[in-house]
Parts: C-alpha cells; structure tokens; sequence
C-alpha cells in the first residue's frame, strides 16, 4: 500500500480481502494497496499520483468519476454495485477471470485536506450463486392440470408440444399420443399469425391480452380459441405453457357485430330509429355492448350489459342518458368510465382490463374492447363498447400460478427427500457396522476371548471409511470439501496412474491414451482428479462388460466466448481437457439428464451408491470448471472435463521431498481443538512420536499462549473453532512467530473449501476423518521441512 503513514499501516492494509484506493484533492492516487494491485497488474508505484483516467480506460469510469466529485466537493458517500454498474473497473482475478465488484466511494478526514477513499469488494462468488438449478417438470403436472376447462399444453422452446391436459383432445378431438412431440403450429388455421405470436412468448415477452386464433379440429371442422401463455424456466431449459379457451360462440358474436358496424355508421348517421336492428342483434349474446356518441349519450345498450351496470353501480341506463351523469354520485367510478370513452371517441381502437364497481355493491374484472364508429364521410360519430366479465378467468390464471408454483415447491421437496433418503439408508448401514462390532468386541473382551477381538475391529474401522467416503462424496456433490488446490501437470498425473487403471479393468478392455504436447497446467487437486479419472475408468469398464476401448485424452481449449452443451453452459476462459471415452452400452437422454443426481444410478441394488458422478460434478464445479456427458444408446460414453489453465509451475519436481525422521527431537506442539474427542485422539497421537503438546480449547485460549515466551515449533488448529475461528488465530500467530507452522484440520469449512488460497508457506490442511498413521506422518514431515520464511499476517 502506497501510504504516508507508517509501513506498518500498509502491511496491514495490504492483507486485506479488499481494495482500496486513496485520492488526493485533485483526484491523483495516494493510496493503492496490495489486492488493488493483484486485480488490475498495476503495481502501487505505476498507480501513484496519477489520475485514474491515466490508469483505466476512460469511459467505464463516467460514474465512478462523478462519485469521486461528491466524495470531493460534497461530502458525500456513493455505492456503486455490479447489478446497476456492470461495467465499472477492469479488473481480474488471479485466475484471469473478469471479477465482478462492488465500489463504494466516501469522503475521507476533514473536508479541508478534501480526500476521498474508493473500496473495491469482490462479489464474484456471490454472483454466480445467484444460479439457480429448478425443479423438472414431472408427470404431476398432468394432474393438476387435466381437470381445467380450457385445453391447456406446454411447449418446448422450439415450441414443441411436450404436454397436453385431457381438455385438449375434449375441445380439440386430437388423441394426446397424436400431439405430443410435434410443433403446435400444425393446429392453427394460419400458421402464420402463430409464426408472428411465437417468437414473443419463447422471449418471455407478454402478450398485452389474450389473441384469437382458428383452430383445425381433429375432424376437420374450424374453431376460434383465445390464446393466453406464460413463459417459465426449469433446469436451464425454457418452457412455455398455453391456455386454449374456446370461444368459437362469442367469435361468431362479434362477427355478427362486426358486420352491423359496417352498417350501423350510416344508421347513427340517418336515422336513430334504426336503431331497433341493432337491439334485436346485440341481445342475442351475452357480451355487455354499449354505444356511446360524442354527448356522452347512450344510443344503444343491451339488456345484458343494463343489467350488469344496473347490478354493480346501482343505476340502469337506458337510450338518451348521459352515461357519465349516471355516476354523478360516484366521482371516482365516473372518472374512470370518462377516460376510457374519451380514448374510444378521441377515434382510438383499444381493449383494457379494469376492475369496476361500486365496494359497497360488487367489484368485477371486466374485459373491454373500444372501437370507433364512423359515418359516410370517414368522421366520427360515436363509439361503442364490447365487454365481458372475466373475473373468472383471471381468478382461474392467478389459481394456475399458485398450482404451478405449488407443484415446484413439491418437486423440490421431493428431490430433498431423495437425497435424505439416500443418506440415512446408507449412514444406517454403516453405524450398524460400526456400534454392531463395537458391541461385540466389548462382549469378547469382557468373555477373554481376545484371539477374536481383531476380526470385529477391522469391520468397525472399514465400516468408518466407507462413512468417511461416503461424507466426502457428499461433500463433493455439495461443492463443501476442502481442496488441496495447486498448480498440476495433468499428462504428468495420468501417465503415473496409467498402471494403476490398467489393473482395474478387465482383459478384454484395451486402454488407449493419447496426451497433447505442451499441455497446459491446471487448478486443481491432484488426489481428487485422480480419484475422479478412477471412478470414470470404473464406470467404463462396467458399461463394457463384453470388453471394448477406454480412451483418455488431454488437450487446450481457448474458448472466446461461453458455449451452452445441453443445460450446462461453459464459460469462456482457459482450460485444460480431459476426455475420458468408452465404446459401451451408452444411455438414453432421460438417463442422462439424471447422472449427476446423488444416489441416482442404473446399476443393480448393491452394486453401485448413485454418488460417483455427482461427486465428480461437484469436485469440477468446485475446481472452478465444467463437465459434460456425451452419450447414446449403443454408442458409449464420453465424460469431458474442463479445469482452468494455470500460469504457475506444476508442483511436481518443483519442491524436494521432506527427509521424515524416525522419532521426535523434543519439538513442542500446540493443539487448539474444541471437540475433547478429537483432542485426546490427535494429543495421543502426539505423545506417541514423541512431541510435548500443549493444549486449548479455542482461539481465546491459545492467544496467552501464542504471545508467552513457551517455545512451540508447530501449531495444530481446527478451522470450526467457536469465536474466534482457525483463520483469524493463525493471522494472531503469525503476527507473534511469523516462522511458526501450522497445519489446519477440518470436516466441513466452507470458507476453506474450493481453494486453499489462504495456505501460506508453512501451513498444511488435513481433512477429518484422518487415519492417526496419516495424520503422524504429515505432522513428522511438516516439522522435519526447514522453516520458509513468510510476512507477518
């Protein structure tokens, strides 16, 4: 941090997780410390006293530089966020990724020495949570939704019929077997007004009320239904459901009252007395019909629509009244009736939706449609209105949303228990194993039959690996395990495990790997891809029980922009591939939209936990990647794997391996864990190679020891600690012994999982459940390492 004040102010405030830029009066950096240089490349001596025009393209900086003048000139503070400011600083993250920011912008001491500070946050893992996977549709839906009266059907996003409620073949004749699978548009008369109507509903765009289109029924007769549609989303793929209300009566109604407005122009115009025509027409429908002239006077009203008005105002009309003088004493239900006809008789053609009526009588949704009236010489002589009630109807909608909406909630459920389900059977299974052999061994000792005892302690200490595995795996899924992320040569890695796969397939099953040159290094942890690249080669060799070829390959891929595989979109970036192919039985679709699922699999009960791939989706997605299947029927399979490119060295070769002594040299370690358990195992573990251990039950407790004279070569922390967590006490230690080592544990740390970005030189993380054997070992190497020097936290 370029500062003025002491260098220890700058150290401190070059560790944090955040920007931060100082300006003076006239607007050049003072200020930029540690994480501003990490994501724009600019080093705190090219940044000083320079403007941040000279620093930054010019343009994506209007608003932050009209921030920075209030901050100045104003006092006052800003907030700038990604969501209203997408573009406000270029800046990346280490991997090379654009990093999505937030900026806040306040003035800084007193107004006179006019400074401002600009504090950048980075919101980049918070905005791709914001994606959410939802629920599939299921055959649920069908149920919900045959008992409607309108022929209701939901539509691919190539408008593909993919459902159709039993209405359908009732209003439409057409067998539901016979429709589903083809393009709607086959039905409409004119296939053309569908063409023109489509492109707006796949875009989620509404319709501003519901269009009437022709119909070919099954048998060939026409109808007229009124289209409404909704545009919905579920597991990445686009929907469209529409409702298909038969109005083929009131089509002909307003037929009829089409062709009297071609006539009743000149009837209004000549003779009011004609006006007996129209009446003896427009009774005939249920349709609420007024006709209004340019006096407000009602020259024609049906019995339907006197009843209607005379039932929700209180007041009927009838020929020669002013239609607004009837609301006299309804000021606000006039004002509203008055600006609808002044529209219609101003010569405008329109059709709204309002709810009217008097509270203390009753309130109605009414459809209506406005349309002007001419006379011979095209002037305008009046205007008429054609409504329908169509409270049922929007009631109806508002109901199929909640339904809709009701039916995901389900689903979402339904998968929770799926996967509870899954977890409690197996867990079950495994405590079974585990109190069952404890149980009986407490039984042998107690008898003296000690020769059996070895047998059940095998079993409960296997039935505790296989729980250990199975949590790992569910953290994987879950993207929750910690990772040992480091900088891996992927040919390297694969031409290690070649024996290994080799012995795990069977004779008839030829492993052919083809590994490309100059292959780039990758993020990731080496242990879980090999353990991933082992359960793809298992799965392979399962699909090809009659023998057939695995193929692995690695190559480069540069993508300039994101490329969408099904429902799995991958962004543009850098990546490293792997491509692990089979020539098995392959999947149909439907499986294949499933592989990811925890505890889906088509192998036979006992043979398979429905984990393996959903393990390796979340290790990837966690890695900061992408994997895709490519499968069909007959054809095999193919698992392709795309991880980020890195710019380090791959480790291996890079540090020399620790020369492990045999016995402890008098080191002292100090133990931070909260769960007395795990301390007395890990302690025990530490008596026995020989080191004196110190002990505390968290963070507040290890502080006095930390900043006390007592000699401590190695400090043992869990991550989970109350209070103050692992993190924050090894930033304490470090500040008191910068040369002291750490090696963190946990289970479950989210804030430790997807990088270990936060491991230092001398820090380690060991993940429990732990083998004591593993766990002694790391911690003889760790102490046997010659100490690296690291900065003060």
């Amino acid at each position: 941090m370029k500062q003025p004040e002491s260098g220890g102010l700058g150290e401190i405030l070059d560790a944090l997780d955040t920007g931060l830029i100082i300006l003076d009066r006239d607007k050049k950096v003072v200020g930029w410390n540690g994480w501003v240089v990490s994501a724009t490349r600019v080093s705190a001596e090219e940044a000083a006293g320079r403007t941040l025009e000279e620093i930054f393209p010019p343009e994506p900086l209007r608003r932050l530089l009209a921030a920075v003048d209030n901050a100045l000139h104003a006092g006052t503070s800003s907030l700038l966020t990604h969501s209203l400011n997408p573009d406000l600083l270029p800046l990346h993250t280490r991997a090379g990724r654009s990093l999505i920011h937030d900026v806040s912008v306040r003035p800084l001491g007193p107004r006179s020495e006019a400074r401002c500070l600009i504090q950048i946050v980075d919101v980049t893992l918070a905005a791709e949570r914001e994606r959410l996977l939802r629920a599939r549709q299921n055959a649920r839906y069908a149920a919900v939704v045959d008992n409607a009266p309108d022929a209701i059907v939901t539509l691919s996003a190539e408008g593909i019929v993919e459902f159709a409620n039993a209405a359908v073949h009732r209003e439409l004749g057409y067998p539901l077997q016979d429709l589903v699978g083809l393009p709607l548009r086959g039905i409409f008369a004119d296939a053309s007004e569908w063409d023109r109507i489509w492109p707006r509903l796949a875009a989620g765009e509404a319709l501003p009320a519901p269009v009437s289109l022709a119909v070919i029924r099954r048998d060939g007769s026409t109808s007229h239904v009124e289209l409404s549609a909704s545009r919905w989303t579920s597991e990445m793929r686009v929907y469209v459901t529409a409702i298909l209300r038969d109005v083929t009566d009131r089509h002909a109604a307003e037929a009829k009252l089409r062709h009297l407005n071609e006539t009743l122009e000149e009837r209004v115009v000549n003779a009011i007395a004609e006006r007996n025509l129209l009446a003896d027409i427009v009774e005939t429908t249920d349709a609420f019909i007024q006709v209004v002239d340019l006096s407000y006077r009602i020259l024609a009203v049906n019995k339907a629509s006197a009843d209607e008005f005379e039932r929700i105002f209180g007041v009927r009309p009838e020929v020669g009244d002013d239609v607004l003088d009837l609301l006299a004493a309804q000021p606000e239900q006039r004002d509203r009736l008055e600006a609808l006809w002044r529209r219609a008789l101003a010569g405008e053609n329109f059709t709204v939706v309002q709810e009217l009526g008097d509270p203390a009588r009753d309130r109605r949704h009414y459809e209506m449609k406005f349309s002007s009236l001419r006379g011979s010489d095209d002037r305008l002589v009046a205007a008429f209105q054609f409504v329908y009630d169509v409270s049922e109807r929007l009631e109806h909608q508002a109901q199929l949303a909640r339904t809709e909406e009701a039916l995901r909630h389900a689903q979402k459920m339904e998968a929770i228990g799926q996967l509870t389900g899954g977890i409690a059977h197996d867990f079950n299974n495994l405590l079974m194993g585990i109190s069952g052999s404890i149980e009986l061994l407490r039984r042998r000792i107690a008898a003296g039959k000690y020769d059996e005892t070895q047998r059940f302690m095998d079993a409960a200490v296997a039935s505790a690996n296989r729980a250990a595995a199975l949590t790992h795996r569910l953290l994987a899924f879950a993207r929750r395990q910690p990772l040992d992320t480091r900088s891996v040569d992927v040919n390297h890695l694969v031409r290690d495990m070649e024996d290994l796969l080799r012995r795990s397939l069977n004779e008839q099953i030829e492993l052919r790997i083809s590994l490309a040159p100059d292959l780039w290094a990758t993020l990731t942890d080496a242990n879980q891809l090999e353990n991933a690249l082992l359960n793809l080669a298992i799965n392979a060799r399962d699909a090809m029980p009659d023998g057939g070829l695995l193929s692995i390959s690695t190559r480069n891929e540069e993508l300039d922009r994101p490329v969408r595989h099904g429902s799995e979109e991958i962004e543009a970036g850098s990546y490293t591939v792997i491509r692990v192919a089979d020539t098995g039985v392959g999947m149909p679709p439907e499986v294949v939209s499933k592989v990811f699922e925890p505890f889906f699999t088509t192998k036979p009960i006992g043979q398979g936990t429905g984990l393996g791939l959903s393990m390796i989706y979340g290790f990837v997605k966690q890695s900061r990647g992408h994997v895709r299947i490519e499968s069909a029927p007959g054809e095999g399979t193919a698992v392709v794997i795309y991880l980020p490119r890195s710019d380090e060295e791959p480790l291996a070769g890079r540090e020399a391996a620790v020369e492990r002594p045999s016995v402890a040299s008098g080191e002292v370690v100090l133990l931070v864990e909260d769960d007395p358990s795990v301390r007395l195992l890990i302690g025990e573990v530490l008596s026995e190679l020989g080191y004196a251990c110190v002990e505390a039950t968290d963070g507040q407790a290890a502080e006095p020891i930390l900043r006390s004279n007592i000699e401590i070569d190695l400090m043992i922390t869990d991550i989970g600690l109350p209070g103050m967590n692992g993190h924050q006490l090894a930033d304490i230690a470090r500040r008191y012994r910068p040369q002291l080592k750490i090696l963190f544990v946990t289970g479950y740390a989210e804030h430790a999982t997807g990088n270990t970005g936060f491991l230092r030189p001398g820090m380690e993380l060991a993940t429990k459940p732990f083998i004591l054997d593993s766990l002694a070992l790391k911690i003889r190497e760790m102490l046997a390492a010659p100490a690296r020097r690291t900065d003060t936290v």
